[in-house]
């Protein structure tokens, strides 16, 4: 069962700038996937703020156009 473990991880990290680093520090599947919850969590909270900032400007560009005068 380790070996076939070890061949996903192999497999998942492959063409990843950090899985060596990852799959070197992470010495059971536990500490992996707690590793890959913070980083969820991290990227949902990087989604929240990028929307939040992409709501804000699509605010100020209705405004900017609501300014604009018609050219009907």
């Amino acid at each position: 069962m380790k070996k076939k473990v070890q061949k996903m991880l192999d497999w998942f990290y492959q063409d990843s700038d950090r899985g060596e680093q990852n799959i070197a520090e992470c010495k059971t599947i536990y500490d992996l996937v707690e590793r890959l919850q913070y980083r969820l969590e991290d990227m949902e909270s990087e989604h929240m703020q990028l929307t939040r900032e992409i709501a804000r400007l699509q605010g100020r560009i209705d405004t900017l156009e609501s300014q604009l005068p018609n050219e009907d």
